[in-house]
């Protein structure tokens, strides 16, 4: 009864997802809301996470002798009483999907959020195309009699509380050991570097580390996004990466770097390590240098799999995202305005990084690390001015 997520790879090398039922079959109404996100440009990643929480759903529908066509607000409530369990216990909950438990901790409100917009996003696209959908049963659970409110508006009700902004609680002290915690130095990024074996991935590093780039934009960047007379990172969104990375925001913007990002990417590409892939003629920056198809676009799971290496060569536990959260912590406190920095790490809205940063944009925290990207650029060349090699024989200066 359960209804299982695949992916589908075309030979132009594009992917896609679809969703099967028990017998093998696709699953009609999920992917043609698939297809749908695919034409209004969502990200892959928000799509491959929609589908997989419209597939348990279904999945859990279907164990309860229902259907996606025909749900109230009790049953998604129950749904999302079930899903905690089938998260922990997933080979388990493969076979037993009507159950739950509630000795489980809840879901997480990111988590939450994420279920609500995918349902909401899957029955707003079929109840203005398809009549059956349009029928979506509906609910008395909770209102006054002869009051009644659509399945959909009822998930359009719903929001997860925000919680007061930890950072401006408690004294200045516990504010600035909360902030040094989630800022990366330039002393650990420098470990960083010199952990990795090859010029590409710390070139990656530094690069994350002086522009705040998303990981996603990194991996589909070009070599004709880097000006290099300029000395500017051209952020380009684009569909059709081979590796399905994008830019999340969909207009281009230039980051400035500081010369000696410009340098180590000119000693990466003329490296012997880059030269097998300069021989394919790949347009991509980051990309198989040494297996599988070279020259390729490297992938996310490689990224992710590179975190993890670097995590136990080193003991420093972060995330690809940690750097871009540092990046926008040295511009507030280099003295940045806020524009700026919503500009260069390409929010929406300077409202989005307010959101983020607000707790930053105060005259005591702007005083920290005031010039991080100049310290680790006098130990690198320090290291490169003596000549330190890595074990490898990788990168030659660091």
């Amino acid at each position: 009864m359960a209804l299982e997520l695949v992916k589908i790879r075309y030979e132009t090398g594009r992917y896609s997802w679809n969703v099967l039922d028990e017998y093998g079959m696709p699953v009609d109404s999920i992917r043609d809301w698939i297809v749908h996100l695919e034409q209004i440009n969502q990200s892959p990643n928000t799509i491959q996470a929609y589908a997989r929480h419209i597939a348990r759903l279904g999945s859990y529908l279907r164990a309860n002798g229902k259907n996606l066509e025909k749900i109230n607000v009790t049953e998604y409530d129950q749904f999302l009483q079930w899903l905690p369990y089938h998260m922990k216990y997933r080979d388990a909950a493969a076979y037993n999907l009507a159950y739950f438990s509630s000795a489980l901790p809840p879901l997480s409100p990111t988590l939450r959020n994420q279920v609500h917009l995918a349902v909401k996003s899957y029955y707003r696209y079929h109840s203005g195309r398809t009549p059956v959908f349009a029928t979506v049963d509906v609910s008395q659970h909770y209102q006054p009699d002869q009051s009644y409110k659509s399945f959909l508006e009822h998930i359009n009700a719903r929001r997860t509380s925000r919680k007061k902004d930890p950072y401006l609680q408690g004294d200045l002290g516990k504010v600035r050991r909360k902030i040094t915690q989630k800022r990366m130095s330039p002393e650990s990024v420098l470990d960083l570097i010199r952990a990795c074996h090859l010029i590409r991935d710390a070139f990656l590093i530094t690069l994350l580390y002086n522009t705040g780039m998303r990981i996603g934009e990194a991996l589909g960047l070009r070599h004709s996004d880097i000006d290099l007379a300029d000395k500017i990172i051209w952020i380009i969104p684009r569909s059709d990466n081979e590796n399905g990375a994008r830019a999340k925001s969909r207009r281009a913007r230039a980051v400035p770097v500081m010369p000696y990002v410009i340098a180590m990417y000119e000693d990466y590409i003329t490296d012997d390590e880059y030269a097998p892939a300069f021989e394919s003629g790949t347009e991509y920056v980051f990309c198989n240098v040494a297996k599988g198809r070279i020259g390729k676009a490297l992938s996310k799971s490689y990224s992710e799999n590179l975190k993890g290496y670097l995590i136990k060569r080193t003991g420093y536990q972060f995330t690809w995202h940690h750097f871009r959260h540092t990046h926008a912590s040295e511009a507030i406190a280099d003295g940045h305005g806020l524009l700026a920095i919503a500009d260069r790490l390409g929010h929406a809205s300077p409202q989005t990084t307010l959101d983020f940063y607000k707790h930053l944009f105060s005259s005591e925290v702007r005083k920290l690390h005031l010039s991080g990207p100049d310290r680790l650029e006098k130990r690198l060349e320090e290291l490169r001015s003596a000549g330190i090699s890595l074990s490898t024989g990788g990168l030659k200066w660091i």
